[in-house]
């Protein structure tokens, strides 16, 4: 079975490949995100709850026999912001923690034309 492309990332001494969140998942996950934002050191129970979903979400789309039980052996408070981010970075929403990506490479080698 071929993966779909993603970020990858070590669950629990495994390594996996996140993919980007479909529509599917991101329009029933998307009222819950908002849970997310205010998410400190240690999360509450709703906020672990969030990111068991959406870590499951993406990575079933690459380990269909992935499930919650075992998701929540993985994830711990090392890897819990790693994984959110390298999904919700791969989906091409905003990254919850850490660094911003680096910048794009162009070709340009001047200055920008406005044609006047």
């Amino acid at each position: 079975m071929a993966l779909i492309e993603g970020v990858r990332i070590n669950l629990g001494g495994r390594e996996f490949v996140a993919p980007p969140l479909n529509f599917k998942a991101l329009r029933q996950l998307t009222p819950k995100l908002a849970i997310l934002a205010s998410m400190g050191d240690v999360p509450t129970n709703d906020q672990t709850d969030v990111v068991l979903d959406v870590v499951l979400a993406a990575l079933t789309r690459n380990y269909p026999d992935l499930t919650r039980e075992e998701l929540e052996d993985l994830l711990d408070l090392a890897n819990l912001a790693k994984a959110l981010e390298a999904i919700m970075g791969a989906s091409g929403l905003e990254r919850t923690t850490g660094e911003a990506p680096a910048p794009a490479a162009t070709d340009s080698t001047g200055a920008i034309s406005t044609g006047s």
